[in-house]
């Protein structure tokens, strides 16, 4: 299951504007990694563990080794650029014909595409890019009443606030990989994230589709540019992301707040038991891997709800504490733990003990119904722009059958949609041309072809698989001209 991102050392509080750090406009002219001279206009937005870390003004961060600057003089506050501005830079960082943008302040919504758009999808991607902004809005509309509700005071945004959606998984993994540079979760694990040092969102268009993970994100960037908390601060990363997991809850409706109960959440949360919160609260380690970071999640999600919502007053000033903290300033887990059961009163592990009663008793009160469970032999996939429906029944090879849906807002494409299961044996369908938003009955079949290394037995599992490229393609053609390709046990295309 792929999962959201913060990128960078820093992590969500909420800040009193008292506490934040006076910035120096100055000019920088340092040797870069490459040995390569550079000056540029910057504010001292920090400076720690021997680095300087300079605002551009884009609202970027660049982070300069002190000892490879070679003069610095003062200079007038560099003026952030507007929407236009930044419209310009995208245009030509991802090429014309591979780019569309919508300025609307102070947001920037940008869609990097696969390929070069047919005209009559012009339309539909502009469509798309105003229900971005619009969502956008709808964020900061429900952000805003979180921080009225805390009594928590905000600001404006100084540099517009950039999303960019990737229409393909490549391109978007691509940009993860040079903005990470492989540090936290492995691209392909990532749903969409926002970047401490570019100040932007990522997302990949298949999340669109429900908007939970553009809105996680969002909320991520509203903490982060309404001067309630410096980016790279040392922050725990379970405040972090349990602040965003809060607000998610109802899609493009954008109308649950932390205070509410997360359905979702909650029924994780009376099942986990993989490990306590003085770990998580301590330490940010089971958010950066594969393995853990879903149930570190979770934990998030359950301490941020049970403090919010609980221990208003404490919660308002561990949150004010979080906001004295500087870029690329270090904290051990110690004191992080120290700082938590001052700030509370109480140690982690007896709030932890108190958190089912208390999770039990408000979902009482706010008539929270659990989530229905699945019927057997039922899967939902959605990924690759494919929204795959399936029932499978082993009688007693396995059939399978169901529908698929083109979930791109924009453009037709062309699917191939494969059914693999663990004894090696698969089913697949091909869809040349699948018009946007529609969709098609997946046939009944047994999984009976064999797989490149199949090991052979009884299959007992599956696993539901979709590729899409755009019809105009050679990929398209070749697999209009029956040349699907043939999945590798334990291998083969991403996996959702």
């Amino acid at each position: 299951m792929m999962r959201r991102s913060y990128v960078g050392a820093g992590t969500i509080c909420l800040a009193l504007t008292s506490f934040l750090p006076s910035v120096e406009a100055d000019t920088f002219t340092y040797r870069d990694e490459d040995d390569k001279v550079t000056t540029v206009e910057a504010r001292l937005a920090g400076e720690a563990q021997g680095q300087f870390v300079l605002e551009l003004n884009d609202g970027q961060f660049r982070i300069v080794p002190q000892g490879a600057v070679m003069e610095r003089k003062a200079a007038d506050d560099p003026t952030p650029l507007t929407g236009a501005d930044l419209v310009k830079q995208l245009t030509e960082k991802f090429g014309a014909d591979m780019f569309r943008a919508l300025d609307e302040k102070p947001y920037v919504v940008g869609l990097v595409l696969a390929s070069p758009l047919p005209k009559n999808s012009e339309f539909k991607a502009r469509s798309f890019l105003k229900k971005g902004a619009q969502f956008m809005k709808s964020v900061e509309r429900v952000f805003e009443d979180f921080c009225r509700q805390s009594r928590l005071p905000i600001q404006p945004s100084r540099f517009p606030l950039v999303m960019l959606v990737f229409e393909t998984d490549a391109d978007f993994e691509k940009y993860a990989n040079d903005t990470t540079k492989g540090r936290g979760l492995s691209a392909g694990n990532i749903a969409g994230f926002y970047s401490g040092l570019t100040n932007w969102l990522a997302i990949r268009m298949n999340e669109c589709h429900t908007m939970e993970v553009p809105l996680h994100e969002a909320i991520h960037q509203q903490v982060y540019n309404r001067q309630l908390l410096q980016r790279l601060a040392p922050v725990p990363k379970w405040f972090n992301e349990g602040i965003a997991t809060g607000f998610e809850g109802n899609g493009e409706r954008v109308d649950v707040g932390p205070f509410k109960i997360n359905s979702h959440y909650a029924r994780l949360a009376m099942q986990e038991k993989q490990f306590g919160w003085a770990e998580v609260v301590a330490n940010d380690r089971a958010f950066g891997g594969d393995i853990l970071a879903g149930q570190a999640y979770v934990h998030a999600w359950c301490i941020h709800w049970m403090l919010c919502s609980r221990m208003k007053e404490q919660y308002t000033k561990y949150v004010r504490l979080q906001g004295e903290k500087k870029p690329l300033e270090t904290i051990t887990g110690e004191d992080r733990q120290k700082e938590f059961e001052e700030a509370f009163g109480k140690e982690v592990a007896t709030l932890q003990k108190d958190f089912k009663t208390q999770l039990e008793l408000g979902m009482k009160r706010q008539k929270v119904q659990p989530e229905p469970d699945k019927p057997a032999g039922y899967s939902k996939t959605q990924t690759h722009l494919g929204e795959v429906e399936l029932t499978a029944v082993s009688s007693p090879a396995l059939e399978v059958g169901g529908t698929l849906k083109n979930i791109s807002p924009i453009r037709a494409m062309s699917f191939h949609v494969t059914v693999e299961t663990d004894a090696g044996v698969y089913a697949d369908w091909h869809v040349h041309n699948l018009e946007s938003r529609k969709s098609v009955p997946l046939k009944k079949q047994f999984a009976q072809k064999r797989m490149i290394n199949a090991p052979g037995g009884f299959p007992r599992t599956f696993r539901v698989k979709v590729a899409s490229v755009t019809p105009d393609s050679r990929e398209a053609d070749a697999w209009k001209s029956g040349k699907l390709p043939v999945p590798e046990y334990g291998g083969g295309r991403d996996a959702e």
